[in-house]
Protein backbone atom coordinates (compact mmCIF):
# COMPACT_ATOMS: atom_id res chain seq x y z
CA UNK A 1 0.00 0.00 0.00
CA UNK A 2 1.17 3.70 -0.50
CA UNK A 3 3.37 5.23 1.77
CA UNK A 4 1.73 7.98 4.24
CA UNK A 5 3.43 10.48 1.59
CA UNK A 6 1.48 10.08 -1.23
CA UNK A 7 -1.63 10.29 0.70
CA UNK A 8 -0.22 13.63 1.37
CA UNK A 9 0.04 15.03 -1.90
CA UNK A 10 -3.01 17.31 -2.74
CA UNK A 11 -5.77 15.24 -4.81
CA UNK A 12 -5.42 16.24 -8.09
CA UNK A 13 -1.36 14.64 -7.84
CA UNK A 14 -2.76 11.34 -6.34
CA UNK A 15 -5.22 11.20 -9.25
CA UNK A 16 -2.78 11.64 -11.64
CA UNK A 17 -1.00 9.07 -10.50
CA UNK A 18 -3.51 6.73 -10.15
CA UNK A 19 -5.23 7.62 -13.31
CA UNK A 20 -1.65 6.98 -15.33
CA UNK A 21 -1.09 3.62 -13.40
CA UNK A 22 -4.16 2.42 -14.24
CA UNK A 23 -4.00 2.93 -18.06
CA UNK A 24 -0.29 1.35 -18.06
CA UNK A 25 -1.25 -1.08 -16.27
CA UNK A 26 -4.66 -2.20 -18.17
CA UNK A 27 -2.50 -2.03 -21.31
CA UNK A 28 0.23 -3.98 -20.32
CA UNK A 29 1.60 -6.80 -17.91
CA UNK A 30 3.30 -6.46 -15.00
CA UNK A 31 6.36 -7.35 -15.89
CA UNK A 32 6.03 -4.84 -19.41
CA UNK A 33 4.53 -2.49 -17.48
CA UNK A 34 6.56 0.78 -16.86
CA UNK A 35 7.34 3.02 -13.71
CA UNK A 36 9.15 5.62 -16.46
CA UNK A 37 5.95 5.77 -18.59
CA UNK A 38 3.59 6.04 -15.32
CA UNK A 39 6.22 8.86 -13.69
CA UNK A 40 6.53 10.73 -17.32
CA UNK A 41 2.09 11.12 -17.65
CA UNK A 42 1.46 11.93 -14.30
CA UNK A 43 4.29 14.33 -14.03
CA UNK A 44 6.24 13.39 -11.33
CA UNK A 45 10.34 12.53 -11.18
CA UNK A 46 11.36 8.88 -11.29
CA UNK A 47 13.29 9.56 -7.52
CA UNK A 48 9.86 10.79 -6.32
CA UNK A 49 8.00 7.50 -7.02
CA UNK A 50 9.90 5.82 -4.35
CA UNK A 51 8.80 8.63 -2.25
CA UNK A 52 5.45 7.72 -2.43
CA UNK A 53 5.51 3.19 -3.22
CA UNK A 54 7.93 1.13 -1.95
CA UNK A 55 8.23 -0.56 -5.39
CA UNK A 56 6.09 -1.58 -8.50
CA UNK A 57 4.66 -4.44 -6.89
CA UNK A 58 3.22 -1.68 -4.19
CA UNK A 59 1.96 0.53 -6.82
CA UNK A 60 0.37 -2.27 -8.72
CA UNK A 61 -1.65 -3.74 -5.90
CA UNK A 62 -2.80 -0.83 -4.63
CA UNK A 63 -4.57 0.17 -8.31
CA UNK A 64 -5.89 -3.33 -8.36
CA UNK A 65 -7.55 -3.11 -5.06
CA UNK A 66 -9.28 0.24 -6.05
CA UNK A 67 -10.56 -1.46 -9.19
CA UNK A 68 -11.90 -4.26 -6.51
CA UNK A 69 -13.33 -2.34 -3.87
CA UNK A 70 -15.04 -0.26 -7.09
CA UNK A 71 -17.01 -3.60 -8.01
CA UNK A 72 -17.82 -4.34 -4.60
CA UNK A 73 -19.57 -0.73 -4.09
CA UNK A 74 -20.80 -1.53 -7.38
CA UNK A 75 -22.14 -4.59 -6.05
CA UNK A 76 -23.46 -3.85 -2.78
CA UNK A 77 -25.08 -0.56 -4.56
CA UNK A 78 -27.62 -2.76 -6.64
CA UNK A 79 -28.19 -5.30 -3.56
CA UNK A 80 -29.30 -2.20 -1.32
CA UNK A 81 -32.00 -1.55 -4.39
CA UNK A 82 -33.17 -4.79 -4.74
CA UNK A 83 -36.21 -6.19 -2.54
CA UNK A 84 -34.48 -8.27 -0.09
CA UNK A 85 -33.91 -11.45 -2.30
CA UNK A 86 -32.67 -14.26 -0.86
CA UNK A 87 -29.04 -15.80 -1.35
CA UNK A 88 -29.37 -17.40 -4.75
CA UNK A 89 -30.93 -14.59 -6.36
CA UNK A 90 -28.67 -12.10 -4.60
CA UNK A 91 -25.96 -14.70 -6.09
CA UNK A 92 -27.50 -14.62 -9.63
CA UNK A 93 -27.38 -10.84 -9.00
CA UNK A 94 -23.86 -10.18 -8.92
CA UNK A 95 -22.69 -12.69 -11.33
CA UNK A 96 -24.71 -10.37 -13.60
CA UNK A 97 -23.99 -7.11 -12.50
CA UNK A 98 -20.56 -8.74 -13.25
CA UNK A 99 -21.21 -7.85 -16.98
CA UNK A 100 -23.05 -4.31 -16.78
CA UNK A 101 -20.06 -3.47 -14.00
CA UNK A 102 -17.74 -4.17 -17.20
CA UNK A 103 -19.47 -2.18 -19.58
CA UNK A 104 -20.09 1.05 -17.52
CA UNK A 105 -16.58 0.73 -16.41
CA UNK A 106 -14.24 -0.54 -19.08
CA UNK A 107 -10.87 0.97 -18.26
CA UNK A 108 -11.44 -1.74 -14.79
CA UNK A 109 -12.71 -4.29 -16.79
CA UNK A 110 -9.13 -3.72 -19.12
CA UNK A 111 -7.62 -4.14 -15.25
CA UNK A 112 -9.08 -7.00 -15.10
CA UNK A 113 -8.26 -8.62 -18.36
CA UNK A 114 -5.00 -8.05 -17.93
CA UNK A 115 -4.42 -9.38 -14.39
CA UNK A 116 -6.38 -12.60 -15.76
CA UNK A 117 -3.58 -12.85 -18.09
CA UNK A 118 -0.91 -12.56 -15.35
CA UNK A 119 1.95 -14.66 -14.87
CA UNK A 120 3.69 -13.24 -12.59
CA UNK A 121 3.10 -15.15 -9.32
CA UNK A 122 4.14 -12.83 -6.51
CA UNK A 123 2.03 -9.89 -8.32
CA UNK A 124 -1.00 -12.14 -8.92
CA UNK A 125 -0.86 -13.62 -5.13
CA UNK A 126 -0.43 -10.07 -3.58
CA UNK A 127 -3.50 -9.40 -5.44
CA UNK A 128 -5.51 -11.98 -4.65
CA UNK A 129 -4.65 -12.20 -1.05
CA UNK A 130 -5.27 -7.97 -0.76
CA UNK A 131 -8.72 -8.27 -2.86
CA UNK A 132 -10.00 -11.50 -0.88
CA UNK A 133 -10.07 -9.35 2.09
CA UNK A 134 -12.45 -6.96 0.52
CA UNK A 135 -14.60 -9.02 -1.55
CA UNK A 136 -14.63 -11.34 0.99
CA UNK A 137 -16.48 -9.43 3.50
CA UNK A 138 -19.26 -8.67 0.85
CA UNK A 139 -19.97 -12.77 0.98
CA UNK A 140 -19.34 -13.44 4.30
CA UNK A 141 -22.51 -10.65 5.22
CA UNK A 142 -24.53 -11.98 2.67
CA UNK A 143 -24.13 -15.81 3.43
CA UNK A 144 -24.29 -14.84 7.25
CA UNK A 145 -27.94 -13.14 6.57
CA UNK A 146 -28.97 -16.13 4.71
CA UNK A 147 -28.21 -18.44 7.73
CA UNK A 148 -30.29 -15.82 10.07
CA UNK A 149 -33.30 -16.08 7.21
CA UNK A 150 -32.66 -19.60 7.84
CA UNK A 151 -31.95 -20.19 3.82
CA UNK A 152 -29.18 -22.56 4.04
CA UNK A 153 -27.81 -25.21 6.51
CA UNK A 154 -26.37 -23.59 9.55
CA UNK A 155 -23.18 -25.58 9.61
CA UNK A 156 -22.14 -24.62 6.10
CA UNK A 157 -18.75 -23.09 6.44
CA UNK A 158 -19.12 -19.40 5.93
CA UNK A 159 -15.83 -18.54 4.70
CA UNK A 160 -15.51 -21.82 2.32
CA UNK A 161 -18.62 -21.25 0.75
CA UNK A 162 -17.49 -17.07 -0.11
CA UNK A 163 -13.78 -18.58 -0.94
CA UNK A 164 -16.42 -21.12 -3.76
CA UNK A 165 -18.57 -17.38 -4.31
CA UNK A 166 -15.20 -15.75 -4.55
CA UNK A 167 -13.87 -18.11 -7.60
CA UNK A 168 -17.11 -18.10 -9.25
CA UNK A 169 -17.65 -14.55 -9.12
CA UNK A 170 -14.58 -13.98 -11.08
CA UNK A 171 -14.83 -17.24 -13.50
CA UNK A 172 -18.10 -16.13 -14.89
CA UNK A 173 -16.69 -12.19 -15.44
CA UNK A 174 -14.16 -13.95 -17.66
CA UNK A 175 -16.30 -16.15 -19.09
CA UNK A 176 -18.63 -13.74 -20.21
CA UNK A 177 -16.22 -11.54 -21.86
CA UNK A 178 -14.54 -14.16 -23.62
CA UNK A 179 -17.91 -15.22 -24.61
CA UNK A 180 -19.42 -12.24 -26.03
CA UNK A 181 -17.04 -9.46 -25.54
CA UNK A 182 -18.50 -5.77 -25.18
CA UNK A 183 -22.12 -6.71 -26.58
CA UNK A 184 -23.39 -6.77 -23.04
CA UNK A 185 -25.78 -9.15 -21.17
CA UNK A 186 -29.36 -7.62 -23.15
CA UNK A 187 -28.05 -9.06 -26.66
CA UNK A 188 -27.05 -12.27 -25.30
CA UNK A 189 -29.53 -12.51 -22.18
CA UNK A 190 -31.49 -16.39 -23.16
CA UNK A 191 -27.57 -17.89 -23.70
CA UNK A 192 -26.20 -15.95 -20.20
CA UNK A 193 -29.17 -16.51 -17.89
CA UNK A 194 -28.96 -20.40 -19.16
CA UNK A 195 -25.70 -20.60 -17.90
CA UNK A 196 -26.49 -18.80 -14.89
CA UNK A 197 -28.98 -20.91 -13.97
CA UNK A 198 -27.20 -24.16 -14.59
CA UNK A 199 -24.54 -22.52 -11.96
CA UNK A 200 -27.00 -21.94 -9.67
CA UNK A 201 -28.04 -25.31 -9.94
CA UNK A 202 -24.54 -27.04 -9.22
CA UNK A 203 -24.38 -24.93 -6.32
CA UNK A 204 -27.60 -25.28 -4.80
CA UNK A 205 -28.35 -29.00 -5.72
CA UNK A 206 -24.76 -30.25 -5.95
CA UNK A 207 -23.73 -33.13 -8.69
CA UNK A 208 -24.54 -36.11 -7.18
CA UNK A 209 -27.24 -38.32 -9.02
CA UNK A 210 -30.52 -37.78 -7.64
CA UNK A 211 -31.96 -40.97 -6.29
CA UNK A 212 -35.46 -41.81 -7.86
CA UNK A 213 -38.70 -42.02 -6.09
Amino acid sequence: MPKKTFFNLPAEKRNSIISAAMYEFSANSYKTASINVICRESGIAKGSFYQYFADKLDLYVYIMTLAIEEKIRFFSSALSESNNPGLTEQIRMLFLKGVEFSKKHPLFAALGEQFSKEDVESAKSAVIREGGKLSGSLFLQMIQDAKDRGEIDGGIDPFALSLLLQSLSSAVSMYMHDRFGNTGYEINKEEVDNFVDSLLNILVHGIRIKNSI
